[in-house]
Parts: structure tokens; sequence; C-alpha cells
């Protein structure tokens, strides 16, 4: 394995501080081309509301990790990724007898650091933020980074079976590589709601099991509960599809002296939770760089070592893809319907070994297994990996165990300058 500065990677940390907004580069942060003027116009009253800070009346907290979504999704636009790792989300949980246990009795399975209590607004509502129980048997963390949202549209209207059929393949290269599609369920558009309660027992309306493709473990099936649930987990804005108020301590309901919002759930119709669905839905994906001869070897090199089993280049959309709208109708999206997208990921769970183990079990997946990440819009991340422990793409690259270690190999295996053409096509993703 090297160790040596190359110069590729000095041209990506020069190249992502030369792409702040403004400078010059495939744009970035638009809509999706080819939308209606009132899908546009609920993109950009969507973007308004994903950078506006929540108030207590509008809802947010008791506990909470920001008050606005652009707080941790901002670059190098809103929408972005985190430029650094001041807004790690840290989940944690109890492991014993190789059982994962969400904590909820202590605050679990998300740490809220901020608390409402001593605004103006809160009243006389003193509720502590979450603090990590240290000492407790079987204590396991894991941090997470701001994913970019860009072309979450485009990545939501992907078949369920073109994923599906990427599953448990064995490629020539390396048998051992056998993604598992991870299955979640519908949330929205499939049974109306005609009345709420704050009950915690409550059951939201759900539809049929869908491949999920969001999130560090592709835990989350639709773009729709994508929003939703960290509207609710991390700014701690409830709505009917997320109507958990959070406490400390896992109590509900919430005391007397924190129902301070002006309504319960705070959005009571969802209309909030919309919008914010629609910014990232209508967000268009980046585009990649201009190919030249050394991006084009990469990428030819990229697909002979085994990366691209995994980083799946092409995908296309399902020919009707259709969106809740506020009318409470499905309504179709024809700029989201039938399209090529270039995501570079086969959106399913892979086991990447022991290092890479949090230990943190979401769903079907454990800890040791992890989404392919998509790679397009990589030249304008900061950090890489679910704990943005990796500043290099050689970091990223070499974190990589269990099935993606054979590839791993096989880079570190090349020349210098073919490890540089390789570095050069994922700059211009």
């Amino acid at each position: 394995m090297k160790t040596s500065f190359k110069l590729s990677t000095l041209l990506s940390v020069i190249t992502l501080a030369a792409l702040a907004p403004g400078a010059a580069d495939a744009a970035i942060g638009d809509p999706v081309p080819g939308l209606t003027p009132s899908e546009k116009a609920l993109f950009f009253q969507g973007k308004a509301l994903y950078e506006h800070e929540f108030t207590v009346d509008e809802g947010v907290g008791p506990l909470l990790n920001a008050k606005a979504c652009n707080t941790c999704h901002n670059a190098p636009v809103t929408g972005g990724s985190e430029i650094d790792t001041a807004h790690l989300v840290l989940h944690f949980g109890i492991e014993t007898h190789g059982r994962f246990y969400q904590a909820h009795e202590f605050g679990g399975p998300v740490l809220d650091p901020l608390s409402i209590a001593g605004e103006a607004e809160a009243g006389t509502c003193s509720m502590p933020p979450d603090t990590l129980p240290v000492g407790l048997p079987g204590l396991i963390t894991s941090p997470r980074h701001t994913p970019p949202v860009f072309g979450f549209g485009l990545i939501d209207a992907i078949g369920d079976n073109d994923l599906r059929k990427l599953a448990g393949r064995q490629h020539w290269k390396d048998d051992s590589v056998a993604g598992i599609a991870h299955y979640g369920v519908e949330m929205e558009g499939i049974a109306p709601i005609n009345e709420f309660t704050t009950q915690p027992d409550r059951k939201v309306p759900i539809g049929p099991p869908r491949v999920g493709r969001f999130g560090w473990k592709a835990q989350n099936a639709t773009l729709f509960q994508f929003t939703a649930e960290p509207f609710n987990t991390e700014l701690g804005v409830s709505s009917p599809f997320a109507p958990r108020e959070k406490t400390p301590d896992g109590k509900v309901p919430l005391p007397n002296a924190c129902l301070v919002a002006d309504a319960q759930p705070n959005d009571v119709q969802s209309q909030d939770t919309l919008l914010l669905f629609y910014f990232q839905a209508f967000l268009d994906a980046p585009e990649r760089l201009p190919k030249n001869g050394a991006i084009a070897q990469g990428e030819a090199l990229f697909d002979q070592i085994g990366c691209a089993d995994c980083h799946v280049e092409k995908h296309r959309t399902i020919k009707d893809y259709y969106v809740p709208w506020p009318d409470g109708k499905a309504h179709r999206v024809a700029a989201l319907s039938n399209k090529k997208l270039e995501p570079w990921s086969d959106f399913l769970i892979h086991d990447m070994g022991p290092d890479l183990d949090d230990h943190r079990r979401m769903g079907k997946a454990s800890g040791r297994f992890w989404r392919t990440t998509p790679l397009w819009g990589l030249r304008f991340k900061g950090r890489m990996l679910h704990n943005g422990s990796a500043i290099t793409i050689d970091e990223a690259i070499a974190a990589h165990g269990g099935e993606g270690a054979a590839s791993r190999d096989r880079y570190f295996a090349l020349p210098m300058h073919k490890q540089e053409r390789v570095d050069a096509f994922l700059n211009s993703l």
C-alpha cells in the first residue's frame, strides 16, 4: 500500500476548493430539467423551507440536532453534504449477545444534543438534551456523516425489479461479491390518513415491501420516508407520518410544559414535509465533467479492477413515476419518468468487513453491511465514508474490506500512474 502523496490527491483538494457556488463547472443545485411550472414552483418553495430555521411555534424540538435542513446539507450548495464533521449525527444503542437494541430508555437510537429549554418561545419547558449513557454495558456508538441529496428523485424512481436483478450476482472477477436488496415498506400514497392520534402505538399506514435505497444501510424504502423521518428525528418536527416526539428517557407523551408548538402533530397536514420532499425529489443530479484521456483510462481501470461490480454506472427510472401532490392525489412527474441516470451504485447492501463494522443494526443490515454509496457528485465531497473519516480517495478505498477487499487490493497493486488515472476519473464525477 502506497504512502506517497499523489499529484491527483493534491488536485482533488484544489478542485474541491475551487468548486464553490459560482465556480465554472457543470451546474449543481438546479432542479431537474423538464419540470412543469407548478413542479418547479414547488421545488423552489421546498428549497426555501430547506434553508429555513424552524421555530418552537412551528414544532422544532423539544430535542433536536439542528433547526434547518441545510445546517448539515450545505456544501457546496443547499442539498449537498457537509464539508467537515462538525454536525455528525451520533447513533447509539446496546449490543448484547449478538443483538442490537435501540436504547429508547436512554434517548436512543440517535443522540439529540440540543433542547428548546431556555428559549423564550419554549415557556417553562425544561427538558434536557440527550446525553450519552457512558458506562452502559454493551454501549455502541456510530457517527454518521451528512449525505448529499442530489438526484434523489431519480433514485426514488428506479424500479425495484432493476435493483433486484443486481442482487446476489456472482461476477467473474470475484465470486464473493453478492449484494443484498434491503427491503423496507412504503409509507405514503397507499392508505389515506383519516384521523390522527397522539397515542404512541398508532399504526402508520404502510404499503408493500420495497427495495430500500436511501440511508447508509439502505434502510429507507422511499424518498418520502427519508424526508419525514429525519424531519422528526433531527429537527424534532412531528407529522402524521412521524408522530412520535422524542424524550431523553423514551417516555411519551411529552410533558404538558413542552407542548408549546401551535399544533400536535406539528406539521398537521404534512405540508412542510411534502415541500421538503419536493425539493429533494426535484433536485437534479450533478453532471460529470467532460471526459479526457486520463478520465477515460481511469474509468476503464475502475471497471477492470472490479469497482463497477457494485458501483454500477447506469440505471433507468420507471415509465411512470408518481409523487403525492398537495391536493392529496397522485401526480405523474414526466421529468423523472423513463429517464437515464448514472449514479454509480447498485443501491444494495454489502458486507464490508470487520473494520467497517459499527455494530449498529438497521433492519436486516448488521454492522458490517453498508449500501453502495452513489459516486455522482464525488468531487464536491470534503469527507467520505459513513462517519466522514476519509478525506482522500485513497483513504476511502483503503477502508473497503469484505466484498470490497479484492478490488481494493487490485487498486493498490496498480502502478502509480494508473492509480492516478482512476483518481482522475473519480474526481470527474
